[in-house]
């Protein structure tokens, strides 16, 4: 840091001069100095050895030098993996071409004419230098998501192995507990919460990377048809098991007994389950939840709706991540996870706030061909 007219100046970076000739040096000093620090080498060899030992931001060599001269000088640093990346300009008086395809084919990224004006040679080298730094930084914040990329690999191994282990014996142990003839309906409805829980610890456990490789679009789909009026039939009586206050209706045209989907079984469960919840959360016990079936030609149509409207402020990133309002210990992520559910089977999924005192959203699905 240095001082001018009483104020503090930051450096911008560190430039290496290589150069023989003094009065050159001087020149390009007097340029950069009050903005760069400067180091300085009257020979390749040197050049060589400080740049090595780190940073350096940008290299300003001459050619024409006794020993080493400025080509080889940046054959070499291309050449090492500590120096190869720093960008090298040269400076040169000669006005030839095959010297500028030369240099440029070793690596250098600019050639500045002698004599220059200071000012551009200030210019050229702030904007090489920034350019340098910010390519730094890509590469350090492309180090940071590769190492949470293994965090995640990590914690999914051990969500996977680790804890499945501990919950497949409390998922094994109602089953057992209810062979006893001696229990009383209630105590059979508490052990069957159990196990409800935990076959809901465990979906959650499965889709915990099911999630990352839907936003990263490397999700295996393995679509099927199946009845989907089953899989709401069984959310329905699974979270009905948690004493609500709430009633939840299913309405289907009164022709069809069965409702077929093209997708995945499991996650349209984690889907709808997601949703349902959210609307049983959201009405505050103030009204049923209905879930209203309908086919519309390819597609199945599934409509959700429950008492109460969703914040104005929050209905245009209603299905964004981490977006949540009025529930405690929301994290935000259940519509959002609903929303690349339903798209990655090839669906889509909506908000509709326009009936007053009511919100519901719209599921689309593909049928069977």
């Amino acid at each position: 840091m240095q001082t001018q007219n009483g104020k503090s100046m930051v450096k911008k970076g560190t430039v290496l001069v290589v150069d023989d000739q003094p009065e050159h040096i001087d020149v390009v000093k007097a340029a950069l100095e009050q903005h760069f620090t400067i180091k300085i080498a009257t020979n390749g060899e040197l050049g060589l050895r400080l740049a090595g030992q780190g940073t350096t931001d940008l290299i300003l060599s001459d050619i024409m030098m006794p020993g080493m001269d400025g080509f080889e000088l940046c054959r070499q640093l291309k050449a090492n993996p500590v120096t190869r990346e720093i960008p090298l300009v040269f400076l040169t008086a000669k006005h030839n071409f095959d010297d500028e395809t030369l240099g440029l084919g070793l690596g250098a990224m600019d050639f500045i004419r002698k004599p220059s004006n200071p000012a551009v040679v200030l210019a050229r080298v702030t904007n090489l230098v920034e350019l340098y730094r910010t390519r730094q930084e890509l590469v350090r914040q492309n180090k940071e998501l590769v190492h949470t990329l293994h965090l995640r690999e990590d914690m999914e191994r051990l969500a996977r192995h680790d804890l499945k282990g501990p919950l497949a014996g409390i998922i094994g142990l109602p089953e057992l507990l209810l062979e006893d003839t001696n229990l009383t309906d209630e105590q059979k409805e508490l052990i069957q919460v159990i196990e409800t829980n935990g076959y809901t610890m465990l979906e959650m456990i499965n889709n915990s990377l099911d999630l990352f490789k839907m936003e990263t679009g490397s999700y295996p789909l393995q679509p099927e048809q199946f009845d989907l009026m089953g899989v709401l039939k069984r959310i329905t009586s699974d979270l009905s098991r948690h004493r609500l206050s709430q009633n939840i209706y299913i309405d289907h045209p009164p022709t069809e007994e069965v409702f077929f989907v093209v997708g995945e079984k499991l996650l349209c469960y984690s889907m709808f389950h997601n949703l349902v919840l959210n609307a049983i959360q959201a009405s505050e016990a103030q009204g049923d939840i209905r879930i209203e079936l309908a086919t519309d030609q390819a597609t199945r149509k599934i409509v959700i709706t429950n008492p109460g409207e969703v914040p104005a402020a929050t209905r245009n990133h209603f299905f964004a991540k981490y977006v949540t309002y009025g529930k405690r210990g929301g994290t935000g992520l259940g519509t959002y996870s609903a929303w690349l559910s339903a798209k990655t089977q090839g669906g889509a999924i909506e908000l509709d706030t326009s009936r007053p005192g009511f919100t519901s959203v719209t599921v689309w699905l593909p049928g069977p061909k």
